[in-house]
């Protein structure tokens, strides 16, 4: 297995060109700037010391990400890819508290994000990524507390949101990047336990789950005006929840779980209307749940873990229709069921990780038949498990996190769905430590995701075209406190 490029010991940027650059940027920040409550060692104050990459989103050739340094706590920061290239973007909360950036939704050339400055709360802030181009959109909720955005979604040609304006509670908004073009579109039961939710797109509707007191938290959809956001049905009649989860479209229609009060968790679906609004099959007969998961769709066809009580919980899939749901393989005979992680989609195949009871959990494939649903590789050969998980999709290859034994730990691996082309990326925590990598994204004809460095530094990487994989910051030799 190669390692990687920034070995422990002697780093590898010591000798690379960077060198001179990043000493140039180690310079020492003032003591004052940084929480006098926590303990700093000299290397934790170099500008590119920063921890806790998430939210990798694309933006101008460029890829813009929430960090944790000492100094500025956690911010917006951007990377062209290379250490020399990586710099705070903007402290958007001056000194080390931190504007706690999340949510990073691109949306007509702008990153979007729900950011405090510290005088605000909680608000809904964008980038065109520069320091000068972020700023606040609006403040939904004056004051400390903040209007707390989550869920941004691009649907038609606005950004939807859910947010508390201090009045209404949690609600549906959206915006087209300016206060002025921020409207609440939802009025359901409007209070403080107002709570909207699962904002999921399916053709020209928006789905979501929103509570009433008189009907529970149920199915909702708009179509971007107030007057067209209406509940779809209730599901489970009365004041009680139907449990909805998992929203997934494919094509016009919305696919999702629910109680209905006389089927368990069932997989249901809907065009948006309360006639065609229904359950798609009782995998389970009578009360006790099949509850299906990891929904997603390939083309018309859609693919589900169930439990329907005999065979445990294994792959199904579904055309929408009761005589259309089927088990596609009883992948470990009997009901003590297979699979184990999410589904993804990669070339009209579906790939997750499960057990036939011989290998431990393992990467499969399934071409939505039981002849084409075969294991990949045995990662962690015989009973031990691969346990592949965090999976994403880059051009032709999958990418994910996976257990390659003791000598190595939990690394990141890459599929192209053979079993010759599944492999180990890099021992990015060397030895056997495990650097739990997760959040691949594409920049350019490189690969950046987030691991740990063995040191318990949660680190940005860089995996190139020639297939090196290097440290994207300033290395630290210890954990940061």
């Amino acid at each position: 297995m190669a390692s990687a490029s920034c070995a422990f010991g002697r780093p590898a940027w010591l000798a690379s060109p960077l060198a001179a650059t990043l000493a140039a940027l180690f310079v020492q920040l003032p003591a004052a700037a940084q929480d006098p409550e926590r303990e700093v060692l000299p290397e934790q104050r170099h500008a590119l010391a920063f921890v806790s990459p998430t939210g990798l989103a694309p933006l101008g050739g460029k890829m813009l990400f929430s960090a944790f340094h000492i100094a500025s706590g956690q911010e917006l920061w951007v990377t062209d890819g290379s250490s020399a290239g990586t710099t705070l973007l903007k402290d958007i909360r001056p000194g080390f508290r931190g504007a706690f950036p999340t949510g990073q939704t691109a949306f007509k050339g702008h990153v979007y994000m729900t950011a405090t400055d510290g005088e605000s709360g909680l608000e809904l802030w964008r980038t065109d990524g520069t320091a000068a181009g972020t700023s606040r959109v609006v403040d939904l909720r004056p004051g400390e507390e903040g209007a707390m955005p989550s869920e941004l979604t691009v649907f038609g040609d606005a950004l939807y949101f859910v947010a508390d304006d201090g009045r209404t509670g949690f609600q549906l908004w959206k915006t087209s990047g300016t206060a002025d073009t921020t409207v609440r579109v939802s009025s359901i039961d409007a209070g403080p336990r107002a709570v909207a939710r699962q904002l999921t797109v399916a053709g020209r509707r928006l789905f979501f789950t929103a509570t009433t007191r008189e009907h529970g938290h149920e199915l909702w959809v708009t179509d971007g005006t107030p007057a067209g956001t209406r509940r779809v049905k209730d599901i489970r009649p009365g004041p009680e929840d139907a449990g909805i989860q998992a929203l997934t479209a494919m094509g016009d229609h919305i696919y999702f779980t629910a109680h209905d009060g006389t089927h368990g968790t069932e997989l249901w679906k809907s065009d948006g209307t309360e006639g065609g609004t229904r359950i798609v099959k009782d995998l389970r007969p009578g009360e006790s749940p099949s509850r299906p998961s990891h929904l997603v769709a390939i083309g018309r066809t859609l693919y589900f873990a169930a439990d329907d009580g005999v065979h445990g919980t294994e792959l199904w899939k579904s055309d929408g229709t009761d005589s259309g749901t089927t088990l596609v393989k009883d992948i470990r005979a009997g009901s003590g069921g297979s699979i184990s992680s999410p589904l993804t989609t990669m070339n009209g195949r579906v790939y997750f990780a499960a057990t036939d009871g011989a290998s431990g959990a393992e990467l499969w494939r399934s071409d939505g038949t039981a002849t084409g649903t075969v294991q990949v590789k045995d990662i962690a050969p015989g009973a031990k498990s691969g346990s592949p998980a965090r999976f994403a999709v880059i051009g032709s290859r999958l990418w994910f996190s996976a257990n390659g034994g003791s000598a190595t730990g939990v690394e990141p691996w890459i599929s192209d769905g053979s079993p010759a082309g599944t492999r180990a990326v890099a021992d990015v925590a060397a030895g056997p430590r495990n650097a739990l990598p997760l959040g691949f994204r594409a920049l350019g004809d490189a690969v950046l995701f987030a691991a740990d460095d063995g040191r318990g530094n949660e680190r940005l990487w860089r995996r190139s075209k020639d297939g090196r994989v290097t440290l994207v910051g300033a290395p630290l030799k210890e954990r940061l406190r």
